[in-house]
């Protein structure tokens, strides 16, 4: 498990996972979303940056007041790509921003990350299990790899991520909590354009950080409500993002497939072109 400690906007992951970047350059000024960050600025293997207004993640758009839809189309936002399942989107339909095009492309055909359920649904499957959460989350990132849809989903996003080639234009992409599906798609393009997996690995774990008031908060209202620590726990395994999870999907592509970047030629099928223009449209010169 982890605990959070900030100081002067540093923070640490207790066991000695150090994350050196100030978050205040990853998130934007979303006022009424969750997890809204800018991807701008990691560096690549290379030494080049990916550019800023370009490439975002964050949750879903559903929540969304005109100010920060304002907001969002200032800062360039032309795409919005959307992993959500259709009772998701149905149930939370995204606000996007005026000019952009959205893309519903879901990763799985219902929210197995359990991200949307309520905690009703989730209190029936962990009250007698504490690890339910976190086996459920790993099974989960399973799929991801695994299964047609996801595979699908995840060469869609890669299609948009090509078409998004003008300068000043943004994509956004997103899930319920902008965590799991969009942290593995996260995974799939920051390894595409020559980020190193440290920093990819630093990137997935802010959601802890930009989360933590949220979480701490759904914790305290369901420990209220009598809900006993198994039930607590697995609603923290499934809200939060734990090393583990990232590690043991990118153990199952290296052992099923050699590396990452196999992955994306064998299975997402991205040539050795397809890598060139992502890098031509999201790095700096």
């Amino acid at each position: 498990m982890f605990a959070v400690r900030i100081k002067d906007n540093v923070f640490t992951l207790e066991g000695g996972f150090f994350m050196s970047e100030k978050l205040t350059n990853q998130l934007i000024g979303v006022t009424s979303g969750r997890n809204f960050r800018e991807l701008g600025g990691y560096q690549t293997m290379s030494g080049k940056k990916i550019k800023t207004h370009k490439l975002l993640r964050t949750g879903n758009l559903a929540d969304l007041s005109p100010f920060d839809l304002d907001f969002l189309k200032d800062y360039g936002v032309k795409y919005v790509v959307d992993f959500r399942s259709r009772a998701e989107v149905d149930k939370q339909p995204d606000r996007v921003p005026e000019g952009a095009k959205y893309e519903f492309d879901p990763v799985f055909s219902e929210d197995l990350t359990n991200s949307s359920k309520s905690i009703n649904d989730l209190e029936t499957q962990s009250k007698d299990d504490a690890n339910f959460g976190f086996n459920h989350m790993l099974y989960a990132y399973e799929d991801m790899i695994e299964s047609d849809s996801a595979k699908k989903a995840y060469r869609k996003f890669f299609d948009a991520l090509l078409a998004n080639d003008k300068d000043g234009d943004a994509l956004i992409f997103h899930c319920t909590a902008g965590k799991d599906r969009t942290g593995f798609g996260a995974l799939l393009a920051l390894t595409a354009l020559g980020v190193p997996l440290r920093d990819i690995k630093k990137d997935y774990l802010l959601t802890n950080i930009t989360t933590k008031d949220f979480i701490d908060g759904l914790i305290a209202r369901e420990k209220s409500k009598g809900k006993n620590d198994n039930i607590l726990q697995s609603i923290r395994d499934i809200q939060s993002v734990h090393p583990e999870y990232l590690d043991h999907a990118i153990k199952i592509i290296n052992d099923d497939y050699g590396s990452i970047n196999n992955y994306l030629r064998d299975v997402m099928h991205l040539s050795s072109s397809d890598i060139m223009d992502l890098r031509r449209i999201y790095l700096e010169k």
